[in-house]
């Protein structure tokens, strides 16, 4: 795309300012948490028939998925916003704050989805400057780890799966209005493992008559460690951390069970597998030396988010014509954080990319904080041009 183009859309999402963070506010006001936006969904699908975009079907309770047609045949690209927000109590003191306590967009999902209801707008009125179309994603419970394969499952992608797929996330780590790549692996895998020791309770003076399965437990959680140590190439990152130890409820009591919970993540499948089967092994082996049984179970698998080389060039050509080269980053390092934009990027075949977009200003202090902090402030200014990297990506990839 031309300098013109790129010039004539921060012209026209600088002109629509007003009327996006008027979105932005409302979703920011009235947050809801995963599997529950029904609210948001409504008003995004609201704002979707004004625009003229054409609503796709599906199963799904919430979250919505719609279409805008270009002039003449091309191919199908998707765009992804996640919609759902945190149970953390806003502390920002904005005047649009969270109006529900203890629910916030900590973590900046109010931005992605005016950023895509803008782009999408754009597009609606611009139909003659590309071809084939675009399929707007407004996925739900991505902080639930299960929102993008729901929706798959009731039939997202029923009317086509797009040949490429793009997306952002907020990043307070980056400044403000800058652009960031991480080619190949950018995300890790996460899988939520559950294991219930079981064994044998009775008076904490004779533990000779019980099988204490908190000693197991014990035991268990440095040996499972021994996976990432000794299993695994130093050079090849994964972590195994468990969260939650819970058995007991008396001092003086041996309990019958413990239950541990925690999760994996990988960068990718092959590692992801080994240590499924591992932590399996050295669970079982470790519960049956001390005469103790367990049971492990996995929950809410993410595969690794591996961008495509083509899809971060995309993303550097749009982002520098947007926002110019020196706002554009290309040395992003891998993050064991998950997202399940990855599902919804294996299912268009690994064709796609998702990239970080800066919020950080120094003229907000709190603008830097992270991610699920209720203090962390996401400002307005990063809407608008956020929503223009999106059309011009958009463009460029849809060029008649």
């Amino acid at each position: 795309m031309s300098t013109y183009q790129s010039g004539e859309i921060v012209q026209w999402v600088q002109a629509h300012e007003r009327e996006l963070l008027r979105i932005r506010h409302a979703l920011h006001q009235n947050p809801e948490l995963g599997h529950q936006e029904h609210e948001t969904t409504q008003l995004i699908k609201d704002t979707l028939v004004r625009l003229g975009a054409e609503l796709l079907p599906g199963q799904y309770q919430t979250g919505a998925a719609a279409l805008i047609r270009g002039t003449g045949e091309g191919p199908l690209l998707g765009i992804r916003a996640d919609i759902d927000a945190l149970p953390i109590q806003e502390k920002t003191g904005l005047d649009f704050s969270s109006r529900r306590a203890g629910v916030s967009h900590a973590c900046g999902h109010d931005i992605h989805t005016a950023a895509l209801l803008g782009c999408v707008q754009y597009l609606s009125e611009h139909t003659a400057d590309f071809s084939g179309r675009v399929m707007a994603v407004f996925q739900c419970a991505e902080e639930c780890c299960d929102g993008a394969a729901a929706m798959l499952e009731a039939g997202l992608f029923q009317r086509g799966t797009p040949d490429f797929l793009l997306g952002f996330h907020c990043a307070p780590s980056l400044p403000l209005n800058t652009a960031g790549v991480c080619q190949g692996p950018s995300n890790a895998s996460c899988d939520t493992v559950s294991i219930r020791i079981k064994g044998r309770g009775g008076h904490g003076a004779h533990p000779e008559d019980c099988v204490d399965p908190i000693v197991i437990a014990a035991y268990m959680l440095t040996q499972l460690q021994t996976i990432i140590s000794r299993e695994r190439a130093p050079m090849q990152p994964s972590v195994l951390t468990f969260g939650s130890i819970n058995g007991g409820s008396a001092p003086n009591v041996i309990p019958d069970e413990v239950v541990m919970q925690g999760t994996l993540r990988a960068f990718d499948q092959a590692a992801r597998e080994h240590h499924k089967e591992a932590i399996q092994r050295i669970a079982s082996q470790c519960s049956q030396a001390m005469n103790g049984t367990c049971t492990v179970t996995f929950t809410k698998g993410i595969p690794p988010l591996v961008n495509s080389q083509d899809g971060c060039e995309l993303i550097v050509r749009a982002a520098a014509e947007v926002l110019g080269e020196e706002h554009v980053s290309q040395e992003l390092t891998p993050s064991m954080g998950s997202d399940d934009f990855s599902c919804l990027l294996e299912a268009c075949g690994g064709k796609g990319v998702q990239y970080l977009f800066g919020t950080r200003s120094p003229e907000i202090p709190n603008s830097g904080l992270g991610l699920h902090v209720g203090e962390n402030i996401f400002p307005d200014a990063a809407v608008p041009m956020a929503s223009a990297v999106l059309i011009q990506a958009a463009l460029n990839y849809l060029k008649r």
